[in-house]
């Protein structure tokens, strides 16, 4: 990918004055040597017209012949300016040193002449060639000196120039706060001064600080306000910049469509402009948002097309990145030889322009490539190399990642020392760096190579230490979407250590490992709202905290843990006694000789009732359609196969009174089993002998028990078949479906809450969210639609209005304030999402973090007539006892009687309280 990187907008290289008094001396001299001054002066304007056409080498030609018959008539002031020149020049050409030596000299003729003012340019000029050969410290003091010159001399225009180019050497500095500070001082001054040009460039500057900061939506505020003045002063080039920078600030915080929309506007600008480098530029960045979408067609495209335009212009640097863009998504789609091809490409464009760094990355990257295809050897060799060079070009961090993957590739040859010794290489050096995730990377790597080795001791060391770390990063700027991913990056740390305390019989430690990776997120989202002004805990759960929550909850609480790569499952079950029991399942053992997983098995339970687990169509379909031979074996072999594996390995620890309650914390898939269907050998399903509901995690359960003490809205909302928008899933704008039943449901609820049921034109999105936050009961009748790869595109269908699709996402729910006690799904999969270590990212997860205690969601899509036969039963049951999980058994009980048929009535689920 892309490196992230600081394109800020300097105060261009100044000119210093030529019409300063002249003394008597050299008003003399020029009277007696006036034609070579003229024709020093001629020299020095032919110069001036070849830096303006940008011919540096043949200007600088012409200001050294100038300077010659300057220095011999003594004109100091043409001298020093003519040196001025030169430098800029030389600076331009990237000649920095030589640019350096000139502003020297300019400043020694100027403490000379007392040109304090011009000294104070100079000094600019200098910090700028500093900034462009990294010496950065060098660069601040040439702005602290110029900065103290134009304050003296109460020069405000110069001063927020000054301002301007050394934030921006704070920025490389990574002393943020204090180049923000500075972009905001030159701010003011500008602004002030009515001057809208550099007004927009320190907002720019400001956003692009913040962008890498990530800091994303003051950086978006910041692009949206310079914008609309690039577009006043028509600065075209700049307002592209913007627009780019936007689109980066978008791409972070994973709003991808607003990110391609601002990189589509910034793409004809730059074809208009011609500019042909930044529209390349562009190209890459939509290709990243692409490649993050998993439309990797479109990501190969942009790539191709950046890497034609970077070729045209004959930017090797640009090819050389396109090409490793391009290697990395053809490793991602399994097409190995294109990406090794690609790196290999890169390796030789690096090597031709003697870039180290690009060379140093392409080995490692190429190393990654025959990781994939096993080819573990060659992968040794590029990495070997890959270290060598960016030790030599003190690359620390590139260092440290290539240790990691050295390690990586020793650990799959089974040569473990060598792969211990690469991870401890690359442990110094990520503390060096400050890199905490590395670090992090690098601890878990070690205790999985450890555990490997049967070391249990040092594994569980490692990566507890590894935990740690990771429990130190600070989150609070991403957003919640972000958050989740970052923690299921490291949520494999708490699988291995879990499975390290078990190989060693701590089974409660093990316990609470598993408690202490799951649903971090929204725990902590939840704690943020209950109590604003503590810090997130950043230790595991005790065991003893465990049994608390048992004890406030009353019931038995059943936890699960799917091991896949050793196909095992674990299982805690902490009774309110606050005892707490370990069972250990081979999956092997248990499942059905067809089935060679527990997805397969509940995908097949599924199937065989008529349901479908795809989620591209979330309606019933014919049981006739189902071709799946162990599906189709037996109605109800899968779900006596998934009591087998789920309940009766831990049935004598479960309570027998059917009243007590039962509250399962799946994991992985099993959040998709129905587990009011599980059918035990004497024929009655699970329903029928228990109380169940379910949760997340044990943590949440406190959170959500917490929700209840909260002070709960007055009325009670209730929406049924909304006049219904376009499916945002069709590609033909297609409207959904009309649903009488759900109206009817909603119709017959009402009454029991002295209510009006909305339905129709009136369930407008609008109107909805006016009411919900005081609302105590939230029931909704109408579509709903699941995201596996994306939850909180998950949504719900309203009414749409004027200005309003109509359709309300999780995103949108999870931002609300809800005051109510009881939020009841009835649309089609709205138990359903992204299966997380923060639960299934969905509907029902967003109703919660939005501060709802209790959420009734289906698993599939049921049959309208049935459902709104359950959901009137559940309320009527509701009036007369407050418990809501007994109230939904025995709507389900009451529904089975009159639709037996599994689909009709085992697909909803509570999940948090029951009262």
């Amino acid at each position: 990918m892309m490196q992230r990187s600081l394109n800020l907008l300097a105060i261009a290289l100044l000119f210093v004055g030529t019409n300063a008094p002249l003394t008597l001396a050299q008003s003399i001299a020029q009277t007696q040597q006036i034609d070579r001054k003229s024709e020093a002066d001629r020299l020095s304007k032919q110069g001036q017209q070849q830096y303006e056409s940008e011919q540096h080498e043949a200007a600088i030609a012409s200001w050294e012949a100038a300077l010659k018959i300057y220095r011999e008539i003594g004109d100091r002031q043409k001298e020093a300016s003519i040196l001025n020149d030169q430098g800029r020049s030389y600076t331009l050409l990237s000649r920095y040193e030589e640019g350096i030596r000139a502003f020297d000299q300019v400043l020694s003729i100027f403490q000379q002449l007392k040109r304090r003012n011009d000294a104070a340019v100079v000094l600019m000029n200098r910090g700028s060639a500093y900034t462009a050969l990294s010496r950065h410290e060098d660069a601040l003091r040439s702005y602290d000196e110029a900065l103290s010159i134009v304050r003296e001399m109460n020069d405000r225009s110069r001063e927020a120039e000054v301002l301007m180019n050394r934030s921006i050497t704070y920025a490389y500095l990574t002393r943020n706060d204090e180049a923000i500070a500075g972009f905001g001082a030159a701010l003011a001054i500008f602004q002030a001064a009515n001057d809208r040009n550099n007004v927009a460039k320190a907002l720019m500057n400001r956003g692009i600080v913040y962008n890498f900061i990530s800091r994303y939506d003051d950086a978006i505020a910041a692009f949206n306000q310079a914008l609309p003045i690039f577009r006043e002063l028509k600065n075209r080039r700049s307002e592209a910049s913007a627009l780019s920078s936007l689109g980066d600030a978008y791409r972070f915080l994973s709003r991808f469509e607003e990110a391609l929309t601002a990189f589509d506007q910034a793409l004809p600008i730059l074809r208009a402009i011609k500019d042909r480098s930044g529209e390349a530029g562009v190209l890459m960045n939509r290709g990243v948002v692409y490649d993050l979408l998993d439309r990797n067609d479109e990501a190969i495209e942009a790539y191709t097309e950046a890497l034609s335009i970077f070729r045209s212009i004959k930017n090797p640097q640009g090819e050389a990145e396109a090409l490793s863009n391009l290697g990395i998504i053809y490793g991602a789609l399994s097409r190995h030889t294109d990406s090794i091809q690609a790196h290999t490409q890169a390796l030789s464009i690096y090597r031709a322009i003697r870039n180290r760094d690009g060379e140093a990355l392409a080995l490692m990257n190429r190393g990654i490539a025959y990781v994939a295809i096993s080819r573990y050897e060659d992968a040794i060799r590029a990495y070997a190399e890959s270290l060598v060079l960016h030790r030599a070009i003190k690359n620390r961090n590139g260092e440290a990642k290539v240790l990691l993957n050295q390690g990586n590739a020793y650990r799959a040859l089974r040569r473990y020392e060598d792969a211990i010794r690469s991870y401890n290489e690359a442990l110094p050096v990520y503390k060096a760096v400050r890199d905490r995730s590395g670090e992090a990377r690098a601890l878990y790597n070690l205790g999985a190579t450890y555990f490997e080795i049967g070391r249990f001791a040092p594994a569980e060391q490692s990566l507890k230490s590894a935990i740690a770390v990771f429990e130190s990063i600070r989150l609070d700027r991403l957003s919640e979407a972000n958050k989740i991913s970052f923690f299921e990056t490291q949520a494999v740390s708490y699988r291995i250590l879990q499975e390290v305390m078990i190989a060693q019989k701590k089974f409660e430690a093990a316990l609470t490992i598993s408690e202490w990776g799951r649903t971090k997120a929204l725990v902590e989202r939840l704690s943020q709202q209950l109590q604003p002004t503590d810090s997130p805990s950043q230790a595991a759960p005790s065991a003893e905290q465990l049994r608390q929550i048992a004890r406030s909850q009353n019931a038995t609480l059943v936890e699960y843990s799917l091991n896949e790569r050793k196909r095992e499952l674990y299982i805690w079950v902490v009774q309110p006694t606050g005892a707490i029991d370990f069972r250990q399942v081979k999956l092997t053992d248990v499942l059905p000789q067809q089935c060679s997983s527990i997805a397969q098995l509940i995908g097949n339970g599924r199937q065989s009732i008529g349901v479908r687990s795809s989620q591209s169509d979330w309606l019933i379909v014919d049981d006739a359609a189902q071709k799946n031979p162990c599906a189709q074996s037996d109605r109800d072999a899968n779900f006596r196969a998934l009591h087998r594996l789920l309940i009766e390995p831990i049935a004598s620890l479960l309570p027998t009174d059917p009243n007590q309650h039962i509250v399962f914390i799946p994991d992985g898939t099993l959040f998709l089993v129905p587990f009011a269907a599980l059918k035990a050998t004497n024929g009655q399903f699970l329903i029928e002998q228990r109380t169940i509901r379910t949760a997340s995690s044990i943590q949440l359960l406190d959170k959500t028990r917490a929700l209840n003490s909260r002070p709960k809205g007055n009325n009670v909302l209730i929406v049924g078949n909304p006049l219904m928008p376009i499916d945002p899933n069709s590609t033909q704008a297609k409207q959904l479906s009309n649903l009488p039943n759900a109206e009817q449901e909603a119709r017959a609820i009402a009454p029991l809450f002295n209510t009006q049921a909305i339905t129709g034109k009136a369930g407008t999105k609008q109107t909805i969210l006016q009411q919900i936050s005081d609302a105590r009961v939230i029931h909704f009748a109408t579509h709903g639609s699941f995201s596996d790869r994306n939850g909180f595109k998950s949504w719900l269908a309203l009414a749409p209005s004027e200005n309003d699709s109509g359709i309300l996402t999780a995103e949108e729910v999870a931002q609300l304030k809800l005051n109510a006690d009881l939020v009841v799904l009835s649309a089609c999969d709205t138990g359903r999402g992204r299966v997380t270590g923060d639960g299934v990212v969905g509907l029902s997860r967003s109703f919660i973090a939005a501060g709802v205690p209790s959420v009734i969601v289906s698993l599939w899509a049921v049959p309208d007539a049935p459902t709104a036969d359950l959901m009137k039963e559940f309320y009527q049951q509701l009036k007369r006892n407050p418990d809501k999980a007994q109230a939904l058994r025995q709507a389900m009980l009451t529904t089975f009687r009159t639709h037996p048929n599994l689909k009709d009535w085992a697909a909803f689920t509570l999940i948090g309280e029951a009262r």
